[in-house]
Order: structure tokens, then sequence, then C-alpha cells
């Protein structure tokens, strides 16, 4: 029997490079300026209802269109994976039975994704039998973590109040949100914690950048639906349309799990993310196969601005990471 090293296994942190490989349709980011700026609109007394618009059609945004919010791509992904697998069957019902792991790590393994960094993943080593798998699995941390600090073409307002921004913004506050709040806004107990308020700016800006800190979104539900309602079935389970390029071409089907990897029930017992890639074109290892893991963290997070008629910035939020795989034979 061949043992596999952790060598074989890189994780490939280069965001432009990932998302060139793996992305079906273009990736919308905010239209900026010249100089790298995000444009923000402005009327005659200095701001706009909606002050940002994105740069490429999908299916979410429309090119050019004002909005209230636009993608952006964090300087650093922090993500938490615990399993990292492949299977012979589907396991999007919670059955592991059929697949082979990379590694399954209670304590998970904390990885920050970082522009043009590769980096070998600190796990023991591991054997894939050789075969043919036809879905790939992934088990993550439902906690998200993000930084970014960028510039803005015009005044911004952020978390120090009305009259104290600038053209400089950063994500300044380490709490965590929910993504799916109650409709009150209030704070609310989540598996990793309580969320902040609704209210809570987790961005601020100035005259010049402050200190920049992680912050978090914490994927209570899938659904577009408060947390004032209960989790679907199967931990809220959503199926995607089809997406990735090449090998990482698949159908992606997530559901929420608990801590103890039952499905989630409800916002507050929501752990962990599992994902589930129906691909394409099954993966064929043999005993001379190698691995690479790559995470797609281009236009991964989203800028959101007030919809008053006031230019304030208010928090970055975060979807549900892509993580792929490439198999060398």
């Amino acid at each position: 029997m061949k043992t596999l090293n952790i060598n074989k296994l890189t994780i490939l942190f280069g965001l432009f490079l990932i998302s060139v490989f793996f992305t079906t349709s273009a990736n919308a980011l905010c239209v900026v300026n010249g100089a790298g700026a995000i444009v923000i609109a402005a009327d005659s007394d200095g701001n706009s209802e909606t002050p940002v618009k994105d740069d490429t059609t999908t299916d979410d945004y429309t090119a050019n269109t004002a909005t209230t919010d636009c993608l952006i791509t964090p300087d650093i992904y922090k993500l938490n994976i615990y399993k990292f697998g492949l299977c012979t069957a589907d396991p999007d019902l919670n059955d592991l039975s059929s697949c082979q792991m990379f590694f399954e790590q209670a304590a998970g393994v904390v990885v920050d994704i970082e522009s043009g960094v590769s980096a070998t993943l600190p796990i023991p080593e591991f054997y894939i039998e050789p075969g043919t798998y036809p879905f790939l699995y992934v088990q993550l941390s439902s906690k998200l973590g993000m930084k970014w600090s960028g510039r803005m073409s015009n005044d911004v307002d952020g978390s120090s109040g009305d009259g104290n921004g600038g053209t400089y913004c950063w994500t300044s506050n380490a709490g965590m949100r929910a993504s799916n709040p109650p409709t009150n806004g209030a704070a609310m107990t989540t598996a990793h914690g309580t969320s902040l308020a609704s209210n809570i700016k987790t961005l601020d800006c100035g005259t010049a950048e402050g200190t920049v800190v992680f912050t978090y979104e914490v994927l209570t539900k899938f659904a577009q639906s408060s947390c004032s309602s209960a989790l679907g079935a199967s931990g809220d389970k959503s199926t995607f349309e089809i997406e990735g390029t090449g090998t990482a071409r698949g159908i992606p089907t997530v559901n929420l799990l608990t801590a103890a990897d039952a499905f989630a029930t409800t916002c507050a017992n929501s752990a962990k993310i599992a994902w589930t890639t129906a691909l394409n074109t099954s993966f064929v290892v043999t005993e001379d196969s190698t691995f690479a893991m790559s995470i797609k963290a281009t236009a991964a997070n989203n800028i959101e601005f007030s919809d008053g008629d006031d230019n304030d910035v208010l928090l970055l939020g975060s979807g549900a990471p892509r993580i792929y795989l490439t198999v060398t034979n």
C-alpha cells in the first residue's frame, strides 16, 4: 500500500488563479476608478441611496446598475475545515460511509487565504484508495472570517459615525454577525457565541487607514428568511446550479450541521457547513495521484451600504465558500 504524504495535498491560495480556473461565469466586482478606489455615487447633497455598482453581469448582479452592495475580494479569508474527501456515493444526506478522507479533524484545520500564497496543509499522512469518485465532500465551520481594507472615491461614514468618515475604509469590528438575524435585528445566540445586533457596523472609514481586524459572519441559514422562522429539512438543504470548469465542474448541495454533525434544526445550532459536489466528470484516483485543494476567494465577500441617502457603509458579508480539488495522475 502506498501512503501519500502531506506534501501531496497542497492548498492553493492564489485568488486570481483560482477564479480563472474554477469559475464558469465572470466574477463581478465593485466598479473602481483608475486609482483602484471603489466608485461611490453622489447626488447634489454628496450622498446616494444606491452608491455602488458591480462591473460584470452575473446571475445575481447586473453590470453598472446602481445598488447598495457590491462584491470585493478580501485581503484575507479565514476558514476552518473539518473534513475533506472523495465519495463513491452521494453524501448529501449525511452518510459518509462511502467517503475516503484526505483529513478529518475534530478541531478543524484553520486556513488564512491570501492572494498569491500557497502552502502545505498541516495534516497527517493519508491514503486514498484507487478508484472512481463522483462526489467531492467538504465540511467546514459556519463561522467565516474576513479582513479587508480599501479606498472609496468619495467620503463614506462607517462605525465612527456621521461626519467622521473618509475615503479609507477597513474591517474594524472583531465581532460576528448572523447571516439571517431575527426580524427585530437583535443579537442572537449562535453555535459560535452571541452575534452582533444588526445595527452594529463592522466597517469603519476615515481620512487614513485604521487598525484592520478580522470580522466574522456566521451562516445561520441558507434560505432567504430571518432566523425568526425554522430551518428547512436536512439542515436547510439547498442545491445550486452547476458551476466550475474542467474536473471541478458539478452541482453543489449544501447542508447545515450541528457541532455533533447532525442536521441543524435551528439557526442557534448551525455550527458547520456540509458541501457536496456531484461532479460532472468523476475523479479517477490511482496509486500515483497527487492532489491540490483550491479555495476561491475572488469576489467572495460583499460590501454593504445603507439604503438611506447617507453613504453609510455597514458591513462585509460572505456567502458559502467554494472549495475545489485537482487530481493529477
